[in-house]
């Protein structure tokens, strides 16, 4: 009997832990309004656009002139985003904080770290 109720407990503890992470996720997922100032002309302006599918987040950078890029290394947990994404050949990793439908955050980029904003679109 507590062979039992000791297996309940962790099949419990794990779905509820599971809700968790799944839960956090909704924070981040849609389509985001990215502003990086110091960045060069064309990559000033971007959309993020997050989505999960059976549970993992997957997403891409959509420059104004329609480039798409798929970012790598997506990760979100307790309100912070991490991703990489590759740039003419460059490898730039972003790390921001997501509070109240905004990221606020930085961008490693090879002309050193650059501010990040972002909005999420309604």
């Amino acid at each position: 009997m507590k062979k039992v109720t000791f297996l309940l407990m962790v099949l419990t503890l794990v779905f509820f832990n599971q809700r968790t992470f799944a839960n956090d996720n909704k924070n981040v997922l849609g389509t985001w309004k990215v502003s990086v100032a110091d960045a060069p002309y064309e990559y000033v302006k971007s959309s993020f656009i997050v989505s999960e599918e059976k549970g993992a987040l997957s997403g891409k950078v959509v420059f104004e002139d329609g480039q798409e890029l798929k970012v790598t290394d997506l990760v979100f947990a307790k309100n912070v985003l991490t991703f990489a994404v590759t740039i003419d050949g460059n490898d730039i990793s972003v790390t921001g904080k997501v509070e109240n439908a905004k990221i606020t955050g930085k961008v490693n980029a090879p002309d050193g770290v650059l501010e990040l904003i972002a909005e999420k679109k309604q």
